[in-house]
């Protein structure tokens, strides 16, 4: 069926979503923005709307909002559509700010349109990207310390430091210079330097050429897509597209397999069974892994590793 999510599709599904209340906003809504359905969800029947909602998403397979059916104070059948991507300044909870309404659906799809409730691929894509700095500064950090000090030497010695480049006599017979001292803290800084060359290596190696970017959601399934960054920009090598599992992807299935052995079973919170829910970098298995907050339908648990 041509309003659903390419290898999200059964029969079953196809019958559910035309005999639902809201399939002429889902006709519609689809047909206009180009968007799919990924999956029907049950909103448990509060607040007078209908349990049957549906999830639309971009044809990447990122998901933009519900759409479903309520009564409102009136009486009357209410078309919805409830993304988080757009907010009203004003409304009685987060979910009506977040909620766009309307009894006619032709006059809900004008609302969407001018408000520009509906992200574009482009727009949604920025704002996942920019998760990126945070995977650059975690192999950043994990790579060692790059910080110099003052601090191991006193002003003192210093400035004996400075009388002895310069070829000065020092004013006095307090200053003195402890060249054991001064050997330490040259190799501190001499690897502060090699670490921060390495930084820039490793960075550019892994960055700059093509990486996959895996994302896991609450649904359990897998976004996953090819990217490099240029400059300070990020560059999409392979679109990403929705999986139900990971391995349906061949490529991945190593990386994955290894990722799930390392720390399954070892105190880690494992998104949909492979991705760990922190923000740390295995330089054995070569992966990034970053978030920004925890699963839900919209947001993701990424790992990121080289192609």
């Amino acid at each position: 069926m041509r309003y659903i999510l390419d290898g999200f599709e059964s029969e079953e599904f196809e019958q559910s979503l035309k005999a639902s209340d809201v399939f002429p906003l889902i006709r519609d809504i689809c047909h206009k923005f180009g968007v799919k359905v990924l999956a029907e969800v049950d909103l448990g029947g509060g607040g007078g709307h209908n349990k049957q909602s549906f999830q639309l998403c971009l044809t990447n397979g990122m998901a933009v909002g519900k759409v479903f059916t309520r009564t409102n104070d009136e009486g009357k059948v209410e078309y919805c559509y409830r993304t988080p991507y757009y907010r009203k300044d004003r409304g009685r909870s987060n979910e009506d700010k977040e909620t766009l309404h309307s009894t006619k659906v032709s006059s809900l799809m004008a609302t969407i349109g001018r408000v520009k409730a509906m992200p574009s691929v482009a727009d949604l894509l920025g704002k996942k990207m920019s998760k990126l700095s945070s995977a650059v500064s975690i192999m950043e950090n994990a790579l060692g310390s790059t910080y110099k000090s003052t601090g191991e030497l006193k002003v003192d010695e210093i400035q004996a430091l400075l009388c002895a480049f310069l070829g000065e006599t020092p004013n006095g017979n307090h200053l003195t210079i402890d060249t054991l001292k001064c050997k330490k803290v040259l190799d501190i800084y001499n690897e502060a330097d090699r670490v921060a060359v390495k930084k820039l290596e490793e960075v550019s190696r892994f960055f700059s050429n093509p990486f996959y970017m895996i994302g896991a959601d609450q649904y359990g399934h897998f976004i996953v897509g090819k990217v490099k960054i240029v400059g300070e920009q990020h560059e999409i090598v392979e679109q990403f597209k929705r999986y139900k599992n990971i391995t349906e992807r061949d490529d991945l299935i190593p990386v994955m397999t290894m990722t799930k052995l390392a720390y399954e079973g070892k105190g880690h919170k494992l998104q949909n069974g492979y991705i760990p829910r922190e923000d740390m970098y295995d330089e054995n298995l070569d992966v990034v892994f970053f978030y920004e907050r925890q699963a839900t339908h919209y947001d993701y648990i990424w790992m990121a590793t080289p192609c």
